[in-house]
């Protein structure tokens, strides 16, 4: 079998190449360190400095201030909070006091998350804000 196989790899020959590589490699190869942008750089240079030098000749002009309209009452909102939800997110204990007391207490820190959400007094405005809480719990345990 690798018999047959090497006898048919042996008669298999490469593909044509496509015209346009074949006339990309005939052509001569573009010479080492010949850089062609570099005959842009004198005029660019020139401009350069011609630009600078004007720029030196005048002063730039002064920005003008910026218009502030005046505050108007429409602008003014009343926001009043239409709706909570709390989320607990995490539970550690944290220690237990007293533990050879008749009632020791286990503390216990809970994370929560307290989405409000803000109605303005215009009927279309609405706020939302989210933010972490922190508490400890203080868990009295029972013992028999």
């Amino acid at each position: 079998m690798n018999d047959d196989l090497e006898q048919r790899l042996a008669a298999l020959r490469p593909a044509e190449l496509p015209p346009e590589v074949q006339a990309s490699l005939a052509s001569p190869p573009v010479q080492r360190g010949k850089i062609r942008w570099l005959l842009a750089a004198g005029p660019l240079a020139a401009a350069a400095c011609w630009l600078l030098i004007i720029s030196r000749d005048r002063p730039p002009a002064p920005a003008p201030p910026p218009v502030i309209a005046a505050a108007q009452p429409s602008d003014y909102h009343v926001f009043v909070p239409v709706g909570q939800t709390s989320r607990l997110v995490s539970l550690e204990d944290l220690a237990v006091i007293d533990a050879n007391s008749a009632t020791p207490t286990k503390l216990v820190r809970a994370t929560w998350i307290d989405d409000v959400t803000y109605a303005g007094d215009d009927g279309h405005s609405r706020i939302q804000r989210r933010q972490a809480r922190a508490e400890i719990i203080p868990v009295t345990l029972d013992t028999y």
